[in-house]
């Protein structure tokens, strides 16, 4: 019998899933990268595992407290060990990822969606940045930021405001012979478990509380590639004044929040090449901000910005 399969489209994929995705809305992605989604045992994945060839190459701890580990196999796949409660294999093709969770529930299609996907979409030659991100008329507002600078936040507020999510924690960019674009993840987001009801729901559909969050789909979201308009690297301190600077185009501004694994020569070239392509083409602020200043303080003067472009500055400091 043949199984039928739902189409989705996020982080630059068009994702073939025979199974149902939560919060996902199903688009068809004519063009896109293909890779397929599909179910398996835990006796499935260790037949086609096969046996690690070194150490991990990627290790981090999410935000609920579990380990996220990337290993190389023998043939060239991938597997991905969320904790305890799921892994997830990449086929040597890159095509192909078979999920083999441990347990139902939301907590290893959160880890899936949020976390999973994106790396694989670097696997499959996008950048990526960690930062949120929304859209504009004229093009996509990425906020960076280090973990709890309230990144989310910020993109919460401007939501509030009508400008659609592109994503929540990880942005993926392409590089494209009309310059770099970014393409939306998935429509989620993680919002504290007290974040009001009332106030969550105008947003999106709440799908569960998981590890004292609010796993939540947004309702206005952006999956198509999109340009990217202005980059926010958002400082917070106790002396600073709330304003706005533009920065030198200089990729080197993105360094600490560019997400990607070990890689040749070739690929480190391409990176870089992004960025710079990057960098030339969006306005670089820097947003200070001191405590007593909120979402809506630092929504304000992002708008105001967009209200008068930031002047292009070159890296030797000419204007």
């Amino acid at each position: 019998m043949q199984v039928m399969s739902t189409c989705y489209l996020a982080n630059g994929l068009a994702v073939s899933c025979t199974f149902t995705l939560p919060g996902m809305i199903p688009r068809d992605a004519p063009g896109m990268p293909t890779l397929t989604l599909r179910r398996a045992t835990d006796t499935q994945l260790r037949a086609a595992w096969g046996a690690p060839d070194g150490p991990p190459r990627w290790k981090g701890r999410l935000g609920d407290g579990q380990d996220l580990t990337l290993q190389r196999g023998t043939h060239g796949e991938l597997l991905f060990s969320y904790g305890q409660r799921a892994q997830f294999l990449l086929l040597s093709t890159r095509r192909s990822l078979s999920c083999a969770p441990r347990a139902e529930g939301l907590q290893w299609q959160r880890a899936l969606l949020s976390k999973v996907l994106p790396i694989v979409s670097v696997i499959r030659g996008y950048e990526a940045l960690h930062a949120s991100a929304v859209d504009t008329p004229d093009g996509v507002i990425a906020i960076l930021a280090p973990s709890g600078a309230g990144k989310t936040t910020l993109a919460v507020e401007l939501m509030r405001r009508g400008r659609p999510l592109i994503s929540d924690d990880i942005l993926t960019l392409g590089a494209t012979p009309g310059g770099v674009l970014a393409h939306g993840g998935t429509p989620h987001m993680n919002l504290p478990e007290s974040h009001p009801d009332a106030s969550a729901e105008r947003l999106g559909s709440t799908l569960g509380i998981l590890a004292g969050e609010r796993w939540l789909a947004a309702r206005a979201h952006t999956a198509r590639p999109r340009p990217v308009r202005t980059i926010c690297l958002l400082q917070r301190g106790p002396a600073l004044s709330l304003d706005a600077h533009p920065l030198p185009a200089n990729p080197l501004a993105f360094a600490p929040y560019m997400l990607g694994l070990p890689d040749d020569y070739a690929r480190q070239r391409r990176r870089f090449a992004l960025y710079s392509d990057l960098a030339s083409s969006a306005a670089i602020l820097r947003i200070t901000c001191g405590p007593g200043h909120d979402a809506g303080d630092l929504a304000d003067l992002i708008e105001g910005q967009l209200d008068t472009p930031a002047p292009r500055v070159a890296v030797d400091g000419r204007a």
